[in-house]
């Protein structure tokens, strides 16, 4: 690369990284008026920051600057970069979609209370903001920051899920948040029919327990003698295991390589598959996808495998043990 555009290059990925840690100490404040409005305006600039500095070192020959003096649109950086890295790149450019449409239309949503929604679409934003930092540039933000957004308030913060329900209290929301909802559903659509099983939100699923009574556990299993009482029976050298989040079970440490040839052995596509073929009335819809979120997090049916292990970084992968029919056989009819 040319020492111009190097240096290009290198200005660009500062800024932007100064624009995503201002936009995270930003939210973090204990007071703050306007703070989504804000902090999604410097998300949307770190990113169009970062996307123009890819350009510049992937592709120096396209124009970044026009000839009026204006620089590439948000817009079409995004475009493009899709264009570059294709299908790995889609669930970060419906995100980035979603944050730009607001951006571009906060007077819109003013009357309304939607944060926990923005909250969420903000924090996926910045996660993928550093793992496509590190894919790309070798560089990992959370070296320098603790990359944290951090939950603001007294009050107990909502799932973004209930949001997008037909029983949400938005059912009487403003035309603008309605559709912006929609839209939200729209990309979630479009990721699981391009068999994307990332989501454009982050999700909340919380646990309670003592972690010093165990040491580098991934998993908790309950021992349970009785199968009939079990969700989930496991033969292996435990005897019977139940998959429990109950406090009083016995716990054991079992390792995270047998966990996925033995525990969680279905994939999203296979629970997809298995679906067409138990429930008679089963779609592959908004209705579904509500479905599948209650369940993830809940350890007899779901857990997420990491690229890192340790770290539990990278872009993980969904697997279900077999007891999540249990949970679905509620929701649908079996075929007879």
């Amino acid at each position: 690369m040319p020492n111009e555009m190097k240096n290009i290059t290198e200005a660009l990925l500062e800024n932007s990284k100064s624009a995503v840690i201002g936009c995270i100490e930003l939210h973090n404040k204990p007071i703050f008026s306007y703070r989504y409005e804000v902090c999604i305006i410097l998300a949307i600039n770190a990113w169009e920051l970062l996307l123009k500095a890819y350009i510049a070192q992937n592709n120096p020959e396209v124009k970044l600057i026009q000839k009026d003096g204006h620089s590439k649109a948000f817009e079409e950086c995004v475009s493009f970069v899709s264009s570059k890295l294709g299908k790995k790149f889609l669930p970060i450019e419906e995100n980035l979609n979603k944050l730009y449409d607001f951006r571009c239309h906060i007077i819109h949503f003013y009357k309304e209370n939607i944060d926990p929604i923005l909250y969420s679409l903000l924090h996926k934003s910045i996660l993928y903001y550093n793992d496509f930092l590190k894919s790309e540039f070798n560089t990992d933000l959370s070296e320098q920051t603790h990359l944290m957004l951090l939950p603001i308030g007294f009050k107990p913060f909502a799932n973004p899920i209930d949001f997008l329900s037909k029983e949400s209290i938005y059912s009487e929301a403003s035309t603008p948040v309605k559709m912006f909802i929609q839209s939200i559903i729209e990309s979630t659509d479009k990721l699981n029919k391009e068999n994307i099983e990332d989501t454009i939100l982050t999700g909340f699923n919380m646990a309670l327990i003592n972690e010093n009574r165990i040491t580098n556990a991934d998993i908790i299993a309950g021992i349970s003698k009785d199968e009939s009482q079990a969700k989930l029976v496991v033969k292996n050298v435990f005897g019977n295991v139940k998959i429990t989040s109950e406090d009083t079970a016995k716990k054991v440490q079992i390792d995270e390589e047998s966990v996925f040839k033995t525990i969680y052995v279905l994939t999203y596509h296979d629970v997809i598959a298995n679906c067409k073929k138990l429930y008679s009335d089963f779609k592959q819809n908004a209705n579904f996808n509500r479905i599948m979120k209650s369940i993830k997090g809940k350890p007899e049916y779901h857990k997420v495998r990491y690229l890192d292990i340790n770290q539990k970084t990278g872009v993980g992968k969904d697997y279900y043990t077999q007891a999540i029919f249990e949970e679905l056989n509620k929701h649908y009819t079996i075929k007879e």
